[in-house]
């Protein structure tokens, strides 16, 4: 049976990660879709002899398909006697901090530890080269995997990509390319390359290392479209965008967003607060498969890396990452990195750790279980998941993963209007009323939230 064509694809679970597009190019295909995200596409027939062996493989790499291993399942065979947390995933060491060498915090997106971390890989030779998303020089094409061997090329990478990019060509690459290979993955991307690893020999020898990127969720291209068409720039204009630009005076999740156009001039940077679309609770320009992830912390990868969203280190406008450890190997280059002091890192808590991501485990725990529940009572399909369909919730918050789901798919649809209409204010005036459903607050939780900030400024904390 082939799941991954008639569930995946035509259920709309695609994330466009490529691996279907590396098993069988003669039959798939990763393209941009009319709403700008990166899917697969399957041909009317294919030129491959023996085709149901291709498709029972991409049945068991697909991340969203049902035959596949899931994240413990996969992490189990990889870290089976370190510490676990049902949030974190499996670990061996916690850390909060940045890199004090080097340009790679200036560079990075928060604390520069991910780059530096690449850097480092390769200048000790642990890997002769590094696979992670970076600007494209290709036209009506933003970001892209990249293939560098250099360690000071690692600084050419991008900063977090809030992009659609696919691991298609970087897969066949390192098929075609005697190396070893440190690539980057936000979640559903390190659980393919895992569970392709089991079923292919020349990535699971020449893949080294995963360094996984904790992830909230994936973007169409309509998400940098929106951005620039509100600083003047039109889509059809946009050459490149920085979605993680660094404001003095501003806080580290003032994300600050510089676009250039195709004559290369650039726009100052501009708080996404300020920008329509720029509050990631809202799900503006999400893909569907990312509302059906129960995976933050990049449960299969050697090590997850992300932003530091915590109070005690948020006034720092250059940023600051949590650092999930599981490998053996990342941890002594880590370790040999804070004790030559290129790193200015300290150990956490679990704790600490989900605070830092708290917003995003709460969505894809508590709420892929209510969306879940929704989609069992309609008899609707869904891959398999870790969380069990349930509607026992706060009523509030089953009003907010509601109207996430709405502007979701309105985001889509009405930004691809606004474009044909070349009118901005058309797609604000569609969504504006989602919203305001997403971000009402009954009476009594505001006041709640008054009298508790009362309480707090009399305590003097």
């Amino acid at each position: 049976m082939e799941v991954f064509s008639s569930k995946v694809i035509n259920e709309d679970f695609c994330i466009g990660c490529g691996v279907c597009a590396y098993v069988n190019p003669n039959k798939y295909t990763i393209s941009f879709d009319d709403y700008g995200m990166l899917k697969a596409r399957a041909g009317s027939a294919s030129a491959v002899v023996d085709d149901s062996q291709y498709e029972k493989l991409i049945n068991k790499v697909c991340p969203f398909s049902p035959e596949a291993l899931d994240e413990d399942e996969i992490a189990m065979s990889l870290y089976e006697g370190m510490n676990k947390d049902k949030y974190i995933g499996y670990y061996q060491s916690l850390y909060i901090g940045y890199v004090k060498s080097g340009e790679f915090r200036e560079a990075g997106s928060s604390g520069g530890v991910g780059k530096w971390l690449l850097y480092s890989l390769l200048s000790t030779e642990v890997v002769n080269k590094v696979i992670q998303v970076a600007y494209s020089d290709k036209k009506d094409l933003a970001y892209e995997y990249r293939i560098f061997n250099g360690p000071e090329d690692v600084l050419l990478g991008s900063k977090s990509a809030y992009y659609p990019v696919t691991l298609e060509e970087a897969l066949s690459y390192i098929k075609n390319n005697k190396g070893s290979y440190a690539v980057t993955a936000v979640p559903c991307f390190s659980k393919a390359i895992r569970n392709l690893a089991k079923h292919d020999n020349i990535i699971a020898e020449r893949v080294k290392v995963v360094v996984g990127i904790v992830c909230g969720h994936l973007k169409s291209k309509g998400f940098a479209e929106s951005f620039a068409w509100q600083q003047g720039v039109a889509p059809k204009n946009l050459s490149n965008i920085d979605f993680r630009g660094k404001i003095p005076g501003k806080k580290a999740n003032d994300k600050g967003v510089i676009v250039t156009d195709r004559q290369g001039k650039k726009t100052s940077a501009k708080s996404s607060k300020e920008l329509f679309g720029g509050n990631w609770g809202h799900n503006l320009f999400k893909y569907k498969a990312c509302d059906y992830c129960d995976d933050v912390l990049a449960e299969t990868a050697d090590c997850a890396i992300g932003d530091a969203w915590l109070p005690e280190v948020m006034e720092d406008h250059r940023g600051n990452n949590i650092v999930v450890v599981r490998s053996e190997l990342l941890r002594n280059v880590i370790e040999s990195g804070i004790s030559s002091g290129d790193l200015e890192l300290k150990e956490i808590s679990t704790d600490q750790v989900v605070k830092s991501q708290l917003g995003g485990i709460r969505h894809r725990k508590e709420g892929l279980a209510w969306r879940l529940a929704q989609d069992e009572s309609v008899g609707q399909w869904y891959p398999k998941k870790r969380v069990s369909p349930s509607e026992k919730i706060n009523p509030d918050r089953a009003r907010i993963y509601e109207a996430r789901v709405e502007l979701r798919e309105a985001s889509h649809i009405h930004f691809l209007e606004a474009k044909e209409r070349s009118d901005y204010s058309y797609f604000v005036k569609k969504l504006s009323p989602l919203i305001k459903k997403v971000e009402y607050r009954p009476l009594w939780r505001r006041a709640a939230s008054y009298i508790k900030q009362k309480a707090l400024k009399v305590s003097g904390k």
